[in-house]
């Protein structure tokens, strides 16, 4: 009974302490924040920006492809692209439209090399005819029409009532391929600009309908300055685009005028146009 007893304690003993630390990790790692949506600043040199922040004394930290610092997607060597995206942009989704709400997209391989071929709609009625698929898969992939009607029948054979038709293709697309052939077949094209976390679009249209899109990734760098103990976050991509957060302790706030008046200073110290005025901010007090 003794050696019963002298377990069930040291078993409490345990829990309190797993207890104990789970709560330090929670109460260490709460924080409230301020945060804006992105804005695009136009035109940048963000060579320049980043040779600015380093004789600041600000940390930088990055590149990040979004919110992540793994390399998503593939880089193809195109050098229409690379003139208008930077060097190191990376491709990330394809859309192939057949109608405004029939088509698939593909997401690109990462590291298995399989890449995620996933349809709009997840009725069969709803599919665009077989041989245009076979022909976006041919394209895709270079595949002969045998092995591109294989891998659309797999993919029929996945359609449920309650999922999206979706198959993986260990195969790597040739995207200048798929660049070429939107270019070719559209009348006109439109790029979203990123705001701050790299990511931007491509829309390609015949006339008034939309034929595909290119989902692309431009890096992203956090510029991070600390003030009276709290940390000041400019997010920015060689595009301009650009998003400002602070991070400081739960449930802490700091008067407005303050953190705009640091973010002017960070802006001006690092050339960037006078325009944090033109950024509205959110708070988020921690959830702990």
């Amino acid at each position: 009974m003794k050696k019963i007893l002298i377990g069930l304690i040291l078993l409490a003993c345990s829990i309190a302490i797993v207890y104990a630390l789970f709560a330090a990790i929670l109460v260490s790692s709460d924080y409230a924040y301020y945060f804006t949506k992105g804005k695009n600043l136009g035109e940048i040199d963000y060579d320049r920006i980043i040779s600015n922040a380093k004789k600041a004394g600000y940390t930088l930290d990055g590149p990040y492809y979004v919110n992540t610092k793994q390399n998503l997607g593939l880089h193809p060597d195109i050098r229409e692209l690379e003139e208008r995206l930077g060097e190191d942009y990376r491709i990330l989704e394809v859309r192939f439209y057949y109608t405004e709400d029939s088509g698939f997209s593909a997401w690109l391989p990462r590291g298995n090399g399989e890449t995620s071929i996933s349809f709009f709609n997840s009725e069969l009625k709803n599919f665009p005819p077989d041989e245009w698929i076979i022909q976006k898969f041919e394209l895709m992939f270079g595949f002969d029409e045998q092995r591109a009607r294989h891998y659309l029948s797999q993919l029929k054979s996945t359609i449920t009532s309650d999922k999206k038709p979706k198959i993986l293709i260990k195969e790597v697309p040739d995207l200048q391929a798929v660049y070429t052939n939107f270019k070719e077949k559209s009348s006109n094209q439109s790029l979203s600009l990123p705001a701050g976390e790299g990511w931007c679009r491509q829309t390609f249209y015949s006339g008034d309908e939309k034929i595909g899109t290119i989902g692309y990734i431009v890096p992203n760098m956090r510029i991070i300055h600390w003030d009276n103990g709290h940390e000041y976050t400019i997010k920015i991509d060689g595009l301009g685009g650009v998003m400002l957060s602070i991070k400081l302790d739960a449930g802490e706030k700091i008067q407005e005028e303050e953190y705009r008046e640091v973010f002017r200073a960070m802006f001006a110290n690092l050339g960037l146009p006078d325009k944090v005025n033109e950024f509205e901010f959110s708070y988020s007090p921690g959830t702990w």
